[in-house]
């Protein structure tokens, strides 16, 4: 089956447990509650609900410097990546009917060799880089990304967490 994430077509209460990894830093504000609405739906009491996102540090970023990394994030992933402070994530999901248990998070290392390498392999990094190397257009955009992310290290980071419904 095929379906949306903020309209899966499951019954109500039949999952003890949702997982979202990198999703919801991608939607828009109205998105990002659909999506969370309907893991919601599909919770059982109690169950949980573990995401993983970008997101943004300090909790008391300014809107400026906000608005300055989604602009980049934007150009470089060509996606309107709205990543959200810890503070953020924690009241949307609060929003939705949950209750968070745990947060966690990690400097942002997404395009670092050494995660790279960790997460994929030196055979799996040695065929991300021939690719690169084919593929000028995506070899652009990836350093793109690299700059974006090195640019705003300090204010970004990879978040997750973990709730559980109401």
């Amino acid at each position: 089956m095929t379906a949306k994430a903020q309209e899966t077509g499951l019954p109500d209460d039949s999952a003890d447990v949702v997982v979202g990894e990198a999703m919801l830093t991608m939607q828009s504000d109205k998105g990002k509650q659909s999506i969370i609405a309907e893991a919601a739906r599909l919770l059982r009491p109690g169950g949980r609900y573990a995401i993983h996102e970008l997101g943004l540090e300090p909790d008391n970023l300014d809107d400026e410097t906000k608005t300055l990394i989604r602009k980049s994030l934007a150009r470089a992933i060509k996606v309107n990546a709205r990543p959200l402070t810890a503070a953020e994530w924690k009241a949307l999901l609060e929003s939705e009917g949950f209750e968070v248990d745990w947060i966690g998070s990690a400097p942002m290392a997404l395009l670092d060799i050494r995660r790279n390498i960790a997460d994929e392999g030196i055979v799996g990094v040695l065929r991300i880089l021939r690719n690169l190397i084919r593929d000028k257009r995506a070899r652009e955009r990836v350093m793109t990304m690299k700059r974006a992310f090195t640019q705003y290290r300090q204010h970004m980071n990879g978040i997750a967490v973990v709730a559980h419904k109401r």
